[in-house]
């Protein structure tokens, strides 16, 4: 039942006479389908958007030189995920790469995005400019180090677990470290983990975020993350599974209608956005559903749909 963004703009646009035949209409309704994308992020953590670190990673249209061991990244923020001792092979091209290769080095730019990598090996053979790499699943965790890029598509955090020293992390907001531990320099095995950005998220590519540990790793270990990642806004299906697709589609109508009523009562629809203002900063605070212990962190939403229904009992606001 996968329906295409094209097809889903046309489906929403229908809900106004004559819709579906105007463009000006279906790039509005496209524009609802973004909005609902949000809206839908920011409601709650939707199971059907977990998945783990357990894949490998291919970034595409890499220049591969041949005879360096330096890679920039083809585009901002593609190698935003990438850390030091992963491992790296390359498709079929020009260049090749050693067996076992791995990256030695991440540089970040002033605004936090990975600009280029290094690795343990150079290319060999010729230039492949429109190489694609594949880099190793999961995080690997060095000694000394506290500081890990996350997926490209991260959302929020599920679970974490250590994978050499077997252990389950348990997620802590920033704070609390602040508050018990007086010294954030000192090695161990860590127990507890968390989501963290140095840099303010306006100054970077898609507002990345870090993983970090509430002591410094003693020594090298394996992350395995489960995690919710974004929804794919730019895919040529709709990223919704088929049992939510026209609850998915309405509520985007609903939006497209809400905004042509704008037109004609610009005070109802001064309302509707600050309720949506309100929602919004509600979301800010809710960074994860791993937080068992601060119950306070948890959502009305959130505590109530563990049973996957999509809707609650109460009155229902797009914005």
């Amino acid at each position: 039942m996968a329906m295409t963004l094209v097809n889903a703009k046309i489906y929403v646009a229908r809900i106004i006479g004559g819709g579906a035949n105007s463009q000006e209409i279906l790039d509005m309704a496209g524009e609802a389908i973004q909005r609902t994308y949000l809206e839908w992020q920011a409601k709650k953590f939707w199971r059907f958007l977990l998945k783990d670190t357990t894949n490998a990673t291919a970034v595409t249209g890499v220049t591969a030189t041949g005879a360096s061991a330096t890679v920039n990244a083809p585009s901002t923020g593609a190698f935003d995920f990438v850390n030091v001792g992963q491992t790296v092979t390359i498709s079929s091209g020009t260049a090749t790469l050693a067996a076992d290769t791995t990256v030695s080095t991440v540089t970040r730019g002033s605004d936090g995005v990975v600009t280029a990598i290094v690795l343990s090996n150079a290319f060999g053979g010729t230039t492949n400019t429109n190489a694609t790499l594949t880099f190793s699943a999961n995080i690997p965790i060095r000694q000394g180090t506290n500081d890990y890029g996350l997926p490209n598509d991260f959302q929020a955090p599920f679970t974490c677990r250590l994978l050499t020293t077997p252990r389950t992390l348990t997620y802590r907001d920033q704070r609390a470290w602040d508050r018990m531990i007086v010294n954030q320099d000192n090695q161990g095995t860590p127990s507890d983990y968390t989501v963290y950005n140095t840099y303010s998220d306006l100054t970077q590519n898609y507002g990345t975020r870090r993983l970090k540990f509430d002591r410094i790793p003693a020594a090298n270990d394996t992350v395995l993350l489960r995690y919710y990642r974004a929804f794919n806004t730019t895919a040529t299906n709709l990223d919704i599974p088929d049992e939510y697709l026209y609850q998915f589609l309405d509520y985007a109508r609903n939006i497209l209608l809400e905004t042509k009523r704008a037109q004609d009562d610009p005070g109802g629809y001064s309302a509707s956005v600050r309720n949506a203002a309100q929602s919004a900063a509600e979301n800010d605070e809710q960074v994860t559903d791993d937080d068992d212990i601060d119950v306070g962190m948890k959502s009305q939403y959130e505590g109530g749909l563990w049973d996957r229904r999509l809707w609650g009992n109460g009155d229902f606001d797009p914005y």
